[in-house]
């Protein structure tokens, strides 16, 4: 049960910039713990990825077996 408790208590106010790489800091607003308490939005993507004819993908094991 302490366990749940500390998974579940308000963490502690990390500055980003203290963490984050000097060249990410045009970013540092999606590092902010408002923006990480916050869930994505939904949304619906349909992607479809068009492969080269010569590029064709077969059938078969993604890892070989021994």
């Amino acid at each position: 049960m302490a366990d749940i408790k500390k998974a579940l208590a308000l963490k502690k106010y990390t500055n980003p910039a203290t963490k984050v790489l000097v060249c990410h800091y045009k970013h540092l607003e999606v590092f902010l713990q408002k923006k990480a308490n916050k869930l994505a939005e939904c949304q619906l993507y349909n992607y479809k990825i068009v492969l080269k004819e010569e590029k064709q993908l077969g059938f078969g094991p993604l890892y070989r077996m021994s």
